[in-house]
């Protein structure tokens, strides 16, 4: 395997030659940096009643989009201290931050587990990305970016905002949970050569967390990769409303293109599956649902399946890479829950 600092030169140049081929205006806008006294006019009163000791800030920008903004609960501590980021789901068509105390914590983060990492002393963030519409086509890379551009801009601020920069921790369900995977399984996307001092900062992380997670977005995976015995095709999605979906995920309006030079190349940069390596941090996954996809919402079945986690799983376990993967449908309950494991992994660090 080529060395670290060599898969991200060359990743830059590749993704820089994606940018560049899928549309003139693709890359994320810069800008929007708040200087660091400025923090304090995002200040607001917390959401929910919290017994620790920190400070709520509500709505601030991480960039220039409508939905580049974050809320913060930031430790008061003497010392930096881990950061928890959550990433809401939503399929990337809708969902907002904040789902994180709006949800039950039966989707792994509610007002109890936010209140689980404040008194361990973690910040915790929540964070709003890009959604896509119907005419994109820049895909679904436009809200991972976001997402990529959140942490990052965190790990700018750290001083300010008392994060410890070498301890943070991503936790998602659903679209969120599988952006948590391609930030954490993604080799570095610092640009040291950018004008931009947020982008420059490292994209790394120290612990995921993923719950009813998708394996893969090449979703021409699926039908080999993910799902057996012919359970998912793409003949059996052409033409469906899924199909039309797909479109919209990679920016093409055409369902024939899915196979073009192009898209494969944007395929392979949303493809998590073939980024695992025995660099990438220790990572949790829960994948609840029943082993039949077409039980009730075939859709959600089909997005939230437990073959997505033994897919993760088989990589995972090749690579050498930390993991709790837990499948009930394999009679594989839990032991631990999401915010235990974070709380365990950064805790070390």
């Amino acid at each position: 395997m080529l060395p670290k600092k060599v898969i991200a030169l060359l990743t830059l140049v590749f993704v820089s030659g994606l940018m560049s081929g899928c549309s003139s205006d693709w890359k994320i806008a810069e800008g929007s940096v708040p200087a660091s006294e400025s923090f304090d006019k995002y200040i607001d009163g917390s959401p929910i009643s919290v017994e620790s000791n920190h400070k709520y800030y509500s709505n601030i920008p991480y960039g220039n989009e409508e939905r580049n903004v974050l809320d913060l609960w930031v430790s008061e501590s003497d010392e930096q201290r881990p950061l928890i980021v959550y990433i809401h789901g939503g399929g990337f068509q809708g969902g907002d931050k904040s789902s994180a105390w709006n949800q039950p914590s039966k989707y792994g983060i509610g007002p109890e587990q936010i209140n689980d990492f404040l008194e361990q002393g973690f910040s915790f963030a929540s964070i709003n990305y890009r959604l896509l519409q119907k005419t994109d086509k820049e895909g679904v890379l436009k809200c991972l970016n976001d997402s990529k551009r959140a942490i990052q801009f965190l790990r700018y601020h750290s001083s300010e905002l008392n994060i410890n920069a070498e301890s943070i921790g991503l936790v998602g369900t659903s679209a969120g949970a599988g952006t948590a995977l391609w930030i954490g399984f993604h080799d570095e996307m610092a640009e040291a050569g950018s004008d931009d001092p947020v982008t420059q900062q490292s994209s790394r992380v120290q612990a995921i967390a993923a719950q009813e997670t998708q394996s893969t977005y090449d979703i021409l995976r699926w039908s080999e990769d993910v799902f057996p015995n012919g359970i998912f095709t793409m003949d059996k999605i052409r033409g469906t409303a899924l199909g039309n979906r797909l479109m919209v995920f990679y920016g093409v309006d055409d369902f024939n293109q899915l196979e073009s030079d192009q898209i494969v190349k944007y395929r392979k940069e949303v493809d998590m599956l073939s980024m695992v390596d025995s660099g990438d941090p220790p990572v949790y996954i829960l994948n609840k649902k029943d082993f039949k996809p077409d039980n009730g919402n075939r859709v959600g079945n089909l997005l939230h399946s437990p073959y997505h986690a033994v897919a993760l799983r088989k990589v995972l376990t090749e690579a050498g890479v930390s993991r709790q993967i837990f499948i009930p449908a394999e009679g594989n309950k839990p032991n631990q829950s999401a915010a235990d494991f974070l709380i365990e992994q950064l805790s070390a660090k």
